[in-house]
């Protein structure tokens, strides 16, 4: 998908439409940086992707998702941070008004996994020889839901073939709800 075809993408223009996400996507240059509707809202002909690209992608649950980082610079380049806005609907609800605990740690699982597959030059296939090792969510506050949410994914250290990164989830304030620290290890041919 185009810098234009996302700009025209119905995720796009729900996050245009929220004051607080327009003024992130205008920060967002797609000269400077990548803007697209996360991966992992398609379904792969391997089934890949089928929880969150098909259960979870309807309009009452996780109604719109968008992926923000820097557009890579060089060979050697790497994300230091990737941000995601994604809006959960009715379908979401754990508590009255509060998303499920078990969503908010299935999206911190995701968004920092998409940080590590966005580890790669540009224009080269993602490496996704990885898998979780453990993910520890903390709570802080509900999260609304509906409502919208930024994710913020920072790779903490990388030790040999161990990543550690470090998530929080923010309300339109900058309030954190949520935190993650996750372990992903780089795995060797077949588990």
């Amino acid at each position: 998908m185009t810098d234009t075809d996302v700009k025209s993408h119905p995720d796009y223009k729900h996050f245009a439409s929220i004051p607080w996400c327009a003024r992130l996507l205008s920060q967002s240059d797609t000269s400077s940086h990548v803007v697209q509707v996360s991966q992992n809202r398609t379904v792969l002909p391997t089934r890949e992707n089928t929880y969150v690209g098909g259960t979870l992608n309807t309009p009452d649950t996780i109604k719109a998702w968008l992926i923000i980082h820097p557009r890579p610079q060089g060979p050697d380049w790497k994300v230091d941070e990737l941000c995601s806005l994604i809006t959960f609907d009715h379908g979401m609800i754990g508590f009255p008004e509060t998303a499920h605990g078990g969503v908010v740690a299935l999206v911190m699982d995701e968004v920092t996994g998409i940080h590590i597959v966005a580890q790669r030059p540009a224009g080269t296939e993602p490496n996704k020889d990885f898998r979780t090792g453990y993910l520890n969510t903390s709570f802080r506050k509900p999260v609304p839901a509906p409502g919208t949410v930024l994710v913020r994914s920072r790779i903490a250290r990388v030790e040999g073939r161990k990543y550690f990164v470090a998530a929080q989830l923010e309300d339109e304030n900058g309030e954190v709800l949520a935190t993650a620290e996750v372990l992903y290890i780089s795995i060797k041919n077949k588990l």
